[in-house]
């Protein structure tokens, strides 16, 4: 919750209010921000996760242990 700027003003946030900017556009501001690292965080995660998947497994959906050796080794 704190990362969320629900337990303390971020930042941004705090910057844009002290610069003298209508508290609820620096609070959109801030929710945009938010939506971005979201959805950063979730596209990073299904590219590691595609990208694990083509490598552990071949075309008929066998996992590869000799490929997860390699990577371990």
């Amino acid at each position: 919750m704190a990362v969320a700027g629900i337990v303390s003003l971020p930042g941004m946030m705090t910057g844009k209010i002290l610069a003298g900017t209508a508290p609820m556009e620096a609070v959109n501001y801030q929710i945009l921000i938010m939506y971005m690292v979201t959805a950063g965080t979730g596209f990073g995660t299904i590219f590691a996760v595609t990208m694990g998947a083509r490598h552990l497994f071949d075309g008929r959906e066998r996992l590869r242990l000799d490929r997860l050796q390699k990577a371990i080794a």
